[in-house]
């Protein structure tokens, strides 16, 4: 999460090489470590990056993995020239930059082109004028600091532009330290706060960056892990400014994000694998009890008899209510449920009409009756065979069948059965209830989906 905070603040490498006149768009991942005043962006508006290299002012894109995409040179900079990082008002529409150690704002014209708006009135910043304190140059118990001993460089803002961080040696710091400053309730700048020692060191601190959580990045020459920058480079560090915990150094913070990322995608792979395992061996399983349907699919003259017997005689019609004590006092009975479907205690038979994939007239019944047979067996899978009557080629039928089967499994599925739990076959006219129908009464009985309990 932190790197993605400040992956607009410091990214290495930027190249410019020339392809047809325009520049090429190169750039390599975050760096957190030895960077300088050269790798340093800023945010712009559009949700664009902004970063000035040899008084020449760049805009690019940053795609998601922190690269800079659609780099552009552009002419909007060329009348104010920036000194390193700027701050951009998305609420105002105004640019906070530095000059020769002055902070200034901007403005833009409609041509695009930004030109000097006013100088920013920061206390402490300019030629002060304040009780002697033993200074440079006193006057009647009052000192005169020269206008160019004091810097205020790299301002970055908060969301509604009320909170402005900066660098800045102001104050008597022997060294650049990191300052924030609040407006008032008239909307001036009021007097700059120098951040507590955990941001501020007796080394130069620099570049502040205010992410849109508050979370506060900036750049330290400070030694770490017994290590100091090399000449004129820093370390990044983040802190959260309202809280009290030490900053971190971000490459800290990567190297753990990188171990947390590796450990999260090594138990996903084994959850991967251990599913997948799990859906092979249910897939050996249902295959194993599927070979021992199909080879035992001619089912015995008795059962076939009783189905028969259930479609011809409305007698044996019982309630889904009434199914299941029906069911289980005598397990061999077979019951006609509903208009289009017939139930055994392994079994519900889904019949269709002559030539066609959909079942007779409406179905809606039909398919409330098979979803409680397979709610009923929440860990089962189930097989869908497809079935025909005697009539048309053997090819035609078996196309037909499957399709059958098909479009039972859909509709299962737009009820939010899962479909691993769903296997399904065309068994064409091979497997008759009637065998060597003669009426269309017995070809009916043959054209089927049978919806059979696996596990």
């Amino acid at each position: 999460m932190m790197k993605k905070l400040f992956l607009i603040l410091f990214v290495m490498g930027v190249f410019f090489p020339m392809e047809n006149g325009f520049c090429a768009q190169r750039s390599s991942f975050l760096k957190t470590k030895n960077v300088g005043g050269e790798d340093v962006i800023s945010k712009y508006k559009d949700g664009k990056i902004l970063f000035v290299r040899h008084d020449s002012a760049f805009v690019a894109d940053m795609d998601e993995n922190g690269n800079l995409v659609n780099l552009t040179y552009t002419e909007e900079f060329d009348k104010i020239s920036p000194d390193g990082q700027v701050a951009y008002g998305n609420k105002s529409g105004k640019l906070y930059y530095s000059k020769s150690g002055k902070l200034y704002t901007a403005k833009q014209k409609k041509s695009g082109e930004w030109t000097m708006d006013k100088s920013v009135k920061i206390l402490g910043s300019g030629v002060e004028r304040d009780k002697y304190r033993g200074s440079v140059m006193a006057y009647a118990n009052w000192r005169y600091m020269p206008n160019d001993s004091v810097v205020v460089l790299n301002p970055t803002l908060n969301e509604d532009e009320t909170v402005m961080y900066f660098a800045s040696n102001m104050f008597g710091s022997k060294s650049l330290d990191i300052f924030k400053v609040e407006k008032d309730v008239d909307g001036e700048w009021g007097v700059p706060q120098r951040m507590d020692v955990r941001v501020n060191s007796s080394s130069d601190e620099d570049y502040p960056f205010l992410a849109d959580d508050g979370t506060l990045a900036f750049a330290s020459n400070r030694p770490a892990r017994n290590e100091k920058p090399a000449e004129g480079k820093y370390d990044v560090y983040g802190v959260n400014p309202q809280g009290s915990s030490k900053p971190r150094l971000l490459a800290d913070i990567d190297e753990e994000a990188a171990r947390k990322l590796a450990e999260e995608k090594r138990l996903e792979e084994e959850r991967l694998l251990a599913e997948k395992r799990r859906q092979e061996e249910a897939a050996r399983a249902a295959d194993s009890l599927a070979l021992s349907y199909a080879q035992d699919v001619n089912r015995s003259s008795d059962q076939n008899k009783r189905i028969e017997d259930a479609l011809n005689n409305s007698k044996t019609k019982v309630s889904r209510r009434r199914l299941d004590e029906a069911l289980k006092k005598n397990p061999d009975t077979v019951l006609k449920v509903s208009p289009n479907v017939v139930a055994t205690k392994e079994m519900r038979i889904f019949y269709f009409e002559f030539d066609k994939d959909i079942p007779n007239g409406t179905y809606k019944e039909d398919f409330e009756v098979v979803l409680d047979f397979i709610n009923s067996y929440p860990n089962s899978q189930f097989l869908l065979v497809g079935h025909t009557d005697e009539r048309g080629t053997f090819e035609y039928n078996d196309v037909l069948s499957l399709k059958r089967a098909e479009w039972v499994r859909f509709h299962l599925l737009l009820r939010d059965v899962k479909l691993d739990r769903l296997k399904i076959r065309g068994d064409g006219e091979y497997h008759p209830i009637v065998k060597n129908a003669q009426t269309e009464e017995d070809h009916q009985k043959n054209r089927r989906v049978e919806i059979i309990k696996l596990n």
